[in-house]
């Protein structure tokens, strides 16, 4: 257990310096993409992944690329939040209103498996938009528990902010793709039986 917290906050560490390093906006989705390509080899079995290599190796390799799936999913949910807010000022336009609810929901859920899509999956740019879509549609029930997880989570680092500070994008990412790769493995296994 505590080879496990150790390992944990290791790479959360290494998570916030390289966040840092890239000055915040060009390092926070290298890093993050660094944290859940090691936690995915936690996920298949591989305790013992060298951490640093491997967050390094993917941190360099994939810089620009992850850079750019990043801030085009920063743009749209910035989009989304100024029309959320656009819409609670504006008479009538409750139908507006839930419209963007629903499709802020889907907007999460797909931000939530793009992670794991891209250290799993070799696509083409816009293809991980796509992937990540037909994984939120396909296996809603891991869709659902990761909002569930996320919720938990929040209120669990809200109760024990020391977690969070100590390792917080290190178990996110591991819940995370944890429930991810339960979807992958269910579509591969439908793909197999079918084929």
């Amino acid at each position: 257990m505590g080879n496990w917290l150790f390992k944990l906050m290791y790479l959360h560490v290494l998570w916030v310096a390289f966040s840092l390093l890239g000055v915040i906006f060009l390092g926070f989705f290298p890093a993050t993409a660094g944290v859940y390509t090691v936690t995915r080899k936690w996920v298949e079995g591989d305790p013992d992944v060298p951490i640093f290599r491997t967050f390094f190796d993917v941190y360099k390799s994939i810089f620009v690329q992850i850079n750019g799936l990043g801030y085009v999913m920063a743009f749209v949910g910035a989009f989304l939040t100024y029309d959320f807010i656009i819409s609670k000022q504006l008479v009538g336009s409750f139908f507006i209103h839930v419209f963007l609810l629903l499709f802020s929901v889907l907007f999460i859920l797909v931000l939530c498996y793009l992670f794991p899509v891209y250290v799993r999956y070799d696509l083409r740019f816009f293809q991980y938009f796509k992937q990540t879509f037909l994984i939120v549609v396909s296996r809603p029930l891991e869709s659902v528990g990761m909002i569930v997880c996320l919720l938990l989570l929040y209120y669990l680092f809200i109760i024990l902010p020391v977690l969070f500070v100590l390792a917080g994008s290190s178990i996110i990412a591991f819940l995370m793709m944890g429930l991810a790769y339960r979807a992958f493995a269910k579509i591969e296994q439908r793909k197999t039986d079918e084929g």
